[in-house]
């Protein structure tokens, strides 16, 4: 990637497939293409904009689940807190 650009001022500047650049900017691709158009000064850099985040949560709050919907985590038969059950091996010959 060559960065965040967008059109110079007054420049309409179409992208390689035909679509026009969008007016506030994108992310170019480091094409000879793009890079052209930066050399005819068609594309500027441009600051990429500022996006408010959608999370209207606090950080750090972990959300509260009542009690009686929380459950309990079943061990398989044969296994400990601390170890791993066994697994069923294949022999070679079976596929």
């Amino acid at each position: 990637m060559l960065g965040f650009l967008k059109p110079a001022e007054g420049c309409t500047v179409d992208q390689e497939d035909g679509a026009p650049w969008p007016v506030d900017g994108m992310d170019a691709p480091n094409t000879l293409f793009v890079r052209r158009r930066i050399a005819c000064g068609d594309l500027v850099e441009a600051e990429r904009p500022v996006v408010a985040a959608a999370d209207t949560e606090t950080e750090g709050e972990q959300p509260i689940v009542p009690e009686d919907e929380t459950r309990e985590i079943e061990q398989p038969d044969g296994a400990s807190e601390t170890e791993t059950p066994p697994r069923a091996r294949r022999s070679k010959g079976e596929k």
